[in-house]
């Protein structure tokens, strides 16, 4: 093992096992840090935002800030479960705390005539506009060349603010999730906050959502709105994913099911979005899965799953292109990335602008043929990632015994991860 030291920080990755990683651990936080965070936003003729400095610190930062969490097709999803940790005996609310950074956004949904105006009016204009965006006190221009995945909708979709009253959207028909119940987890033990099944069709505590949101956001590309059950469409509210194959290059979104609110925790948030708080603090993802191969060779991201784990904040701004806290190092934590087409491993690695980033050469197998069980745990200074056994349940109640398992993983090596590059 050797480390290597760059601008006062080192990352170090512990991986257990040689062909096909078991377990992998990021370590060596900085505790502090700043980036670059959306102050406001402008709708107007020359769309465009500001920033300005936002620092964090804590043993995890900025991975302690709220997460959401993306899956790309080809794949399926099982069960995806979210866990907290109790710090006394008491009942905890799984409902996701307010209390951590999020952008603030009032119930958008019922849309504000200013912003619906605004909206309608830069829709009219087209791919290749210039945008303009104030970061650091200077003006960046560029034009907007965002290439979307496959389930943003094209400016024409019929989303439920813009059709005829009477009409019913897939929302309307499909099963909304529930709240999650208070779980007493009892002291150092991890309380389940949110959960979804596939195959009873059952969530809770979570919100499913994709970059489909052109209707009010048009110009500055496709932004965060609720997605129809089949993970694809357009929805007006709510929906429970189906048990179903997500195709190729289309993403979706998991967070939390409490909706920012103006002047919340949640920070600024993009006009017109559907935003909600992400999970915050110390945390632990279960997610069960499959990614079939299709075969593709067509389009952007062929045959190439994913899932991965995003600043909250990126989600409810703009997670591709230039108005978001991304290239500044707010922080992307890939938990299962196929890097090319057809690829029968997925990788793991860090996104967090210019102050560290790195990707192991570990990798993990794709699950083709059956599901894979994965947690992802960010907890003291550790993101954590383990390969769970088959017979691992995703319960209400987590044991803290089971989780210093994964956290403790034997047989693990550590080498270096690359610190003080670009995360792009």
């Amino acid at each position: 093992m050797h480390n290597l030291l760059v601008a006062g920080a080192t990352i170090l990755a512990s991986v257990a096992g040689t062909a096909s990683a078991k377990g992998l651990s990021f370590k060596g936080f900085p505790n502090s840090g700043t980036y670059q965070d959306v102050a406001s936003f402008d709708l107007g003729a020359s769309p465009k935002c500001s920033m300005k400095p936002y620092t964090y610190s804590g043993a995890s930062a900025p991975l302690d800030e709220e997460l959401s969490a993306i899956f790309r097709g080809p794949i399926k999803l099982k069960q995806f479960a979210v866990y907290t940790q109790a710090s006394s005996n008491q009942k905890r609310s799984p409902r996701q705390s307010v209390h951590h950074r999020r952008h603030g956004h009032q119930h958008f949904h019922e849309h504000n005539k200013e912003i619906r105006e605004a909206a309608e009016e830069i829709e009219k204009r087209g791919h290749g506009d210039l945008v303009t965006a104030t970061i650091d006190g200077k003006v960046v221009s560029f034009t907007d060349t965002w290439d979307a995945p496959d389930n943003a909708a094209a400016p024409t979709a019929a989303v439920k603010a813009a059709a005829p009253k009477g009409t019913v959207t897939q929302a309307d028909k499909a099963p909304a999730p529930k709240k999650a119940e208070p779980v007493n987890a009892g002291a150092g033990n991890w309380a389940r906050t949110g959960y979804y099944e596939a195959s009873s069709g059952t969530a809770s505590g979570i919100t499913f959502l994709a970059n489909n949101n052109w209707k009010n956001y048009a110009t500055l590309g496709a932004a965060l709105g609720f997605v129809g059950a089949d993970g694809k469409s357009v929805a007006s509210g709510p929906s429970i994913l189906e048990d179903c194959l997500i195709p190729d290059n289309v993403e979706f979104i998991i967070s939390s099911d409490t909706p920012c609110v103006q002047g919340d925790s949640c920070g600024v948030t993009a006009p017109g979005v559907d935003a909600h708080h992400g999970f915050a603090g110390d945390k632990m993802f279960m997610v069960e899965f499959q990614m079939p191969l299709s075969g593709s060779g067509d389009g952007l991201n062929p045959d190439m799953p994913a899932f991965w784990l995003l600043n909250s904040k990126v989600v409810n701004t703009q997670q591709y292109d230039a108005c978001s806290c991304w290239s500044t190092g707010c922080g992307e934590w890939d938990i299962h990335e196929v890097l090319t087409k057809g690829a029968m491993q997925g990788s793991a690695s860090m996104h967090m602008g210019k102050n560290f980033a790195g990707t192991p050469s570990e990798t993990f197998d794709r699950p083709t043929g059956k599901t894979m069980k994965m947690a992802a745990i960010v907890s003291s200074g550790v993101a954590h990632i383990e390969v769970l056994d088959d017979s691992q349940t995703f319960d209400t109640v987590i044991s803290a015994a089971t989780v210093s398992g994964f956290l403790d993983h034997p047989e693990v090596t550590e080498f270096n991860v690359l610190i003080g590059s670009p995360g792009l």
